[in-house]
């Protein structure tokens, strides 16, 4: 190798470094949104799944257990072990229990029609629905705005 040609790699080498620089800058910014697209989809997918999963754990307590026996009016949703059950999927569920979340509890015949919460008769239905807001983080999707995940369940009183 000629003695010129030497002293120009040492001295910098080609432009063409700085060209895979700009390409690379160029590649990296929309890789790194779809990258954080497939993390938000993926956290949506474990929420989905969670507030699904506690909509069914708690109607299946609220089921075998569906009021508080010591209180007065039976009013479905009031027992202990659906508290305890709702403070268990609260740690496993993104979400639960906070600001924007909602859990409702109802009494219903099989066409889903809603009887009185009180004293709800063996046979009938429990139907628990669970709400919890979702907040992406890639930042272009976060510009369309919270998303809200639902999930019903309906268990038979025994």
């Amino acid at each position: 190798m000629s003695a010129r040609r030497l002293s120009k790699l040492w001295a910098g080498g080609t432009r063409e470094h700085g060209q895979a620089l700009i390409e690379f800058s160029l590649i990296l910014i929309p890789f790194l949104w779809m990258l954080m697209g497939i993390v938000d989809l993926g956290r949506g997918i474990f929420a989905y799944n969670g507030v699904g999963q506690a909509a069914r754990e708690l109607a299946r307590t609220t089921s075998v257990h569906p009021c508080n026996t010591s209180a007065s009016p039976c009013t479905i949703g009031s027992s202990p072990e659906t508290a305890a059950t709702f403070a268990t999927q609260r740690v496993l569920v993104p979400g639960l229990g906070g600001t924007g979340s909602t859990t409702t509890y109802a009494c219903t015949t099989i066409t889903d029609a809603v009887l009185p919460a009180v004293g709800c008769p063996s046979g009938a239905f429990v139907r628990v629905t669970v709400t919890v807001p979702f907040q992406v983080i890639t930042p272009l999707l976060s510009m369309v705005g919270p998303a809200t995940l639902s999930s019903t369940s309906h268990v038979q009183l025994p």
